[in-house]
């Protein structure tokens, strides 16, 4: 009986092999093939056989029907804008610690924009950002964006706030995912702008206030379609500009100075005593806080430089993903609502098979079961 050649997209499977630093001699070994077959395959001279396709898509880790595509996936060179601490600038560390969950982020993004593709899905329109904008009138047209108020910090636990603030950046298309990087790094987020999968990761290992800072921060990047910098620091350029729209999206000028006005009257503020309510009141971190009071000339000279690195210095304290939770509470945790709706969307109208998705989450088919159920719950992941 005549072997059945499958006929994939040979420009594909060569993107997808270089993509993954493999030699066609090194994918011919893995699959039972010669490196001329594998160029062959790639110039669309000859086809692959079932096994040997079904070998180098696990191979090269991608789904069997991505190498069906037209034509590769238009990837742009981002050299991402890692969020760091001052005190970790340019850590060889940070971007060797980052590094698999950079990868990470940008295949998940290959992937969600693939499938929005499939879909016909619309793509989010994020109000356009500009460095030469005030923050605050930047700040103020995402927040109608994201239908965001400040009564729901204010009447809300931090962790409850985070929570809402993805689920509103989710709902607006926004691919939000969380991993945890550890903290030595000083690295506090990172974004992949995409017109039809814009991206962000958050460090799980921040304070919950901490956090919800970064998705601000970071969505002023993708406001810009900002994928081009490096590690810098967070009061330079483009970072001091992101910090300044965070802060007054989340603390809005006009209450920070009528709620220290009732809390100290005219004096200066010169205390992290004196900072905590602040803190409390707009679910930010304490250094947020102090840097929101210090730009708004409320507290003392020096004040902030004087307390910046005793801040620094203290850890995370949010939660992370926890090793003893289940498989589907870990992935809805990781990608998200957003991220993981869209899947079992292009599984249900039969864009791409179950098993696909299976393969993509590392999932088996049991445990995809209780993760539809718990992306489609009202609970939290």
């Amino acid at each position: 009986m005549a072997v059945k050649p499958v006929p994939i997209t040979g420009s594909v499977l060569a993107w997808t092999r270089a993509e993954a630093g493999m030699s066609p001699a090194t994918l011919a070994e893995a699959v039972g093939a010669s490196a001329e077959e594998v160029i062959a395959w790639e110039s669309d001279r000859l086809q692959p056989t079932t096994g040997q396709f079904r070998a180098l898509a696990k191979k090269l880790g991608r789904p069997e029907s991505f190498f069906f595509l037209a034509r590769p996936p238009q990837v742009s060179n981002l050299t991402v804008a890692f969020r760091t601490t001052a005190e970790k600038l340019g850590s060889p560390a940070s971007a060797i610690e980052v590094g698999k969950e950079l990868r990470l982020a940008q295949r998940t993004q290959r992937v969600a924009a693939w499938l929005q593709e499939r879909l016909a899905s619309s793509s989010p329109e994020i109000p356009e950002g500009d460095l030469r904008a005030p923050a605050a009138r930047v700040a103020a047209k995402l927040q109608d964006w994201l239908h965001w108020n400040l009564d729901i910090q204010l009447k809300n636990t931090d962790a409850q706030v985070t929570k809402t603030l993805r689920r509103h950046l989710e709902e607006h298309g926004i691919i939000v995912m969380h991993v945890p990087i550890d903290t030595d790094t000083g690295v506090r987020g990172f974004s992949l702008p995409h017109d039809e999968a814009p991206l962000m990761v958050i460090n799980t290992k921040e304070r919950y206030g901490a956090r919800t800072f970064s998705y601000i921060h970071e969505l002023a990047h993708l406001a810009l379609d900002d994928g081009s910098l490096c590690l810098v620091k967070n009061d330079e350029g483009v970072e001091r500009w992101c910090n300044e729209v965070a802060a007054c999206f989340l603390m809005p000028e006009h209450d920070v100075r009528e709620f220290v006005r009732y809390k100290f009257g005219t004096v200066k503020i010169s205390s992290l005593e004196q900072v905590s309510p602040l803190r409390s009141r707009y679910r930010v971190s304490t250094q947020a806080a102090a840097l929101r009071l210090h730009k708004l000339g409320l507290s003392e000279p020096g004040f902030y430089p004087s307390v910046h690195w005793a801040i620094e210095k203290r850890k995370g304290g949010g939660s992370s993903v926890d090793s003893s939770q289940t498989r589907d509470v870990v992935r809805l945790q990781t990608y998200g609502r957003g991220y993981i709706n869209l899947l079992i969307e292009a599984k249900e109208t039969r864009k791409i098979p179950e098993t696909q998705v299976l393969e993509l989450l590392k999932m088996s088919r049991s445990e995809f079961s209780r993760l539809e159920f718990l992306a489609r719950s009202s609970g939290e992941g």
